[in-house]
């Protein structure tokens, strides 16, 4: 009998999980649908996989590359939900709110231009090299 219940354990667990990684798609959707910018970032990130196999970049610069595309897509989407989430609250001004929002959107800006920085220091000499 505690094999029956142990293999039930086991299935909610495993249902649990594919159930949270279905409401994280759902949050990725939902960010093309709604982010600002999410529709920028993510054809951007494809040009930087485009120019990463023209340019040949090693393996440390791919894992800097990914990381700062993925940064930036990170810091959109929590943007987006925090923008989300205060519009809930309220849609009154509120000046607290509006220096939450603002915060968030400073933290996706800073994210892309870290972003284009590295970019522009990795593949820059690479491009220079091919000129």
């Amino acid at each position: 009998m505690a094999d029956v219940s142990e293999k039930n354990k086991g299935d909610h667990y495993l249902k649990k999980r594919v159930n949270a990684f279905r409401a994280a798609f759902q949050g990725v959707r939902f960010g093309w649908k709604e982010g600002a910018h999410f529709q920028l970032y993510i054809p951007a990130t494809v040009l930087v996989i485009i120019a990463g196999f023209w340019l040949k970049v090693n393996a440390l610069e791919w894992c800097i590359l990914v990381g700062c595309c993925g940064l930036v897509i990170l810091t959109e989407l929590i943007n987006t939900a925090i923008e989300k989430l205060a519009d809930r609250v309220t849609m009154e001004f509120d000046p607290l709110i509006g220096k939450v929002k603002d915060l968030a959107a400073a933290a996706v800006v800073i994210s892309a231009l870290t972003a284009l920085i590295i970019g522009g220091i990795i593949f820059l000499p690479k491009i220079l090299n091919k000129v």
